[in-house]
């Protein structure tokens, strides 16, 4: 049985509730699309795979600025580094990470984030639809996409 829509919006809600926490709420959102053909990704990327219920992925990407404001609100220095951009990655994809694992327990396995800087050298197979929420803070953006099918479909 696939997920509920009301889980699929809790994906979207913990991701927005941890990146409103360090920015202050913020964040806007930008009308949401669903991709029947392409994947998008930004400069930064955090892929976490799911097993059981539902199949796919779910993902955070943002451009490089997105990411050193976030730094920068975390830790009230600016940092520049390609790990500083990697760092606020793993800390969002590990929240998002712990929270689904949290919620769904073993009926949603939950892989380790994996954090990349290009678009994956292994191709992400791309369910049927893939619901992409475009976010923009300081004028720069972010992407959450979320890509599930029924287990039953896989």
């Amino acid at each position: 049985m696939p997920l509920h829509e009301r889980d699929i919006h809790y994906f979207v809600d913990i991701t927005l509730a941890h990146l409103n926490k360090i920015t202050g709420n913020e964040i806007a959102l930008r009308d949401p699309t669903i991709e029947f053909q392409s994947l998008v990704f930004s400069a930064y990327t955090g892929l976490i795979h799911l097993k059981g219920t539902a199949e796919g992925f779910v993902y955070f990407t943002a451009s490089q600025q997105f990411l050193l404001h976030l730094d920068n609100s975390r830790h009230g220095r600016a940092r520049t580094t390609e790990d500083s951009c990697r760092d606020v990655m793993k800390d969002i994809t590990g929240t998002i990470a712990h929270t689904v694992h949290k919620r769904f327990g073993p009926a949603l396995h939950v892989s380790e984030p994996r954090i990349f800087s290009t678009v994956p050298d292994d191709p992400i197979e791309m369910p049927p639809a893939v619901f992409v929420q475009p976010l923009i803070w300081r004028k720069e953006h972010a992407y959450f996409v979320l890509g599930l099918a029924s287990s039953e479909t896989t």
